[in-house]
């Protein structure tokens, strides 16, 4: 066994320079080489596989099992969208129930949750777990990358009192809408995080507040979200931040030009004036306030569903 793995090991380093293809893991399963040999080198090596559903049934008929192409679809997810038609082709091939759902976790997916549909559905082989699925996504809105999300803090932060980690109650400013249609209303309940809270030194005298939302409830439903960070830093000790925080509490704003550390958030001059005087982050030596009422604009990084 230990020269067989030896020798395995030896043809493996070999091929490792190499792109594996769909028609190399089938002459890889016909020569009979182990389940566990072809799922190695796809670890391993780079790919040039498609997993798209007529390449993922080519496979399977070509006698690769489906731990071997749930591993590929896993690392070289394909962009194809599932269908309903596309389902009734996997289900005819033979997948099992459980790769088909695994598979409509990995890739986007436009279904029809008409009657007529589902029965036809049904009529082909699909399952009712496959179906229930299909009904719930085809009942959910994806909400893209690059989406803006606008939120009013109910809680405030300050550097003094909170930590790294701490969770702060907000709602939605604004609904979101994709093409045109309201997926999450004004008002939903909202959770920002505190993601950094530091001092910067002795030698700039500032402290600095990065929040981030984490989570959206819609419906009853809280759904997880990620979404770019919002920095605000305390100004310098002495005169100019006392300049500075008079000029902020004048306006009721947020000075927008700080919002370039946010890796692409928007907190502006604007936003800061529609919640009020008072809204804007409140700067004091080595302490900065965002308080309760503040208007705060995000950028979502990972498209989610409502």
């Amino acid at each position: 066994m230990r020269f067989k793995a030896a020798v395995l090991s030896v043809v493996f380093a070999a091929m490792s320079f190499a792109q594996v293809s769909n028609g190399d893991l089938i002459k890889l399963s016909k020569a009979g080489l182990s389940e566990d040999f072809i799922l190695n080198t796809i670890e391993a090596q780079g790919t040039r596989i498609q997993t798209d559903v007529p390449s993922l049934i080519d496979l399977k008929d070509n006698g690769l099992s489906e731990r071997i192409l749930t591993a590929l679809v896993r690392k070289n997810p394909s962009n194809e969208a599932l269908n309903s038609d596309s389902i009734i082709r996997l289900v005819k091939a033979g997948f099992s129930e459980n790769f088909v759902l695994d598979l409509m976790d990995r890739q986007p997916g436009k279904f029809s949750a008409s009657t007529r549909r589902i029965i036809e559905m049904k009529e082909a082989g699909v399952s009712e777990r496959i179906l229930s699925r299909m009904v719930v996504d085809a009942s959910t809105k994806d909400v893209p990358s690059g989406t803006q999300m606008s939120v009013r803090l109910i809680e405030g932060i300050d550097s003094d009192k909170n930590r790294e980690g701490d969770e702060f109650r907000a709602s939605l400013a604004e609904p979101i809408a994709v093409n045109g249609e309201t997926v999450a209303p004004k008002g939903a309940d909202a959770r920002v995080r505190l993601v950094n809270e530091k001092s910067s030194g002795k030698f700039t005298g500032k402290a600095e507040l990065t929040v981030e939302v984490v989570s959206l409830n819609v419906n009853g439903k809280t759904i997880p979200v990620n979404t770019s960070s919002v920095s605000e830093y305390s100004g310098s000790q002495g005169a100019s931040t006392a300049k500075k925080t008079a000029a902020v509490g004048a306006v009721g704003a947020i000075i927008g030009a700080i919002a370039g550390g946010g890796k692409g958030a928007a907190i502006g001059a604007g936003a800061g004036a529609a919640a009020g005087a008072g809204s804007g982050v409140f700067m004091h030596g080595q302490r900065v306030k965002i308080p309760s009422e503040t208007y705060l604009t995000f950028t979502v990084q990972d498209p989610f569903k409502i």
